[in-house]
């Protein structure tokens, strides 16, 4: 194996077994993501944990872009338990884009409504709800990890591979939003380059993507930007001639590099 491939190896990984390991501990992890519980909180004037959570989500994003999805979600590593054990390729159901964008304004709307009818935020009690410190630490909880278990479940097995992320999230439209914007006002963050000229047209890149995203056409154009991309880095690590790689600093002028001829 050579040190390029052994690094991708180990990369994946690494981010598989971060992954793997927020789904084991996710019945004691759980209230600390809830975006529910946040908006309790909320009508009670209580920033609590995942107040902070969802605030640096969106924070971070402007530096990492989406790779908090790609890397640190739960709800992330359950579709990709299931898609690795039974794979389906994603439509693109351009009618279903929309869905979880909309999703989104409707709990920010909420969180910030039930703020402002509990007199805004007056406290921080980071264990609101979660006293124990474990989230499901009576049978009831077991319920509601069975909920999200098949909200995020039914999409990957009838729709496809991150079908839930793709379509349903609400909670993807903040790094999107992060993501574009760090693009677009080209901060210095993490990004993806390609390299067409390297490209031998092989399709391993679009095979391996967790997000069934059209890889190969972003290398050939030279842009790879997309808003469902989550840097995890797949398409990087299984390209044979290394055509794709990360890389640190201001993000390409997209409206520039658009303007030139193709090659």
């Amino acid at each position: 194996m050579s040190g390029k491939a052994a690094i991708g190896s180990r990369r994946q990984k690494t981010r598989l077994s971060l992954l793997y390991l927020l789904v084991l501990t996710f019945p004691i992890t759980m209230n600390y993501f809830s975006p529910v519980i946040i908006m309790m909180a909320a009508s009670d004037g209580v920033m609590n944990f995942s107040f902070f959570y969802w605030t640096g989500f969106l924070i971070l994003s402007l530096l990492l872009g989406r790779a908090l999805c790609g890397w640190l979600c739960p709800l992330g590593g359950i579709q990709e338990i299931k898609d690795r054990s039974v794979p389906k390729r994603l439509p693109n159901y351009h009618w279903l884009r929309p869905l979880k964008f909309g999703l989104t304004l409707v709990w920010m709307a909420a969180l910030v409504a039930l703020a402002a009818l509990g007199g805004g935020y007056t406290r921080v009690d980071l264990l609101y709800l979660t006293e124990s410190g474990v989230s499901i630490d009576r049978a009831a909880g077991w319920v509601i990890y069975g909920i999200i278990a098949g909200m995020v479940l039914l999409p990957a097995f009838f729709v496809g591979q991150r079908g839930f992320c793709h379509y349903f999230c609400p909670w993807s439209g903040l790094n999107i939003v992060g993501t574009w914007l760090k693009t677009k006002l080209r901060l210095w963050s993490l990004h993806l380059v390609s390299d067409a000229s390297k490209c031998t047209n092989c399709g391993t890149c679009d095979r391996s993507c967790p997000m069934s995203l059209p890889v190969h056409e972003m290398v050939q154009r030279a842009d790879m930007y997309h808003h469902e991309c989550i840097y995890c880095g797949t398409c990087v690590d299984n390209c044979p001639s290394g055509a794709i790689r990360y890389r640190w600093g201001r993000p390409p002028d997209r409206v520039r590099e658009a303007k030139q001829p193709a090659q």
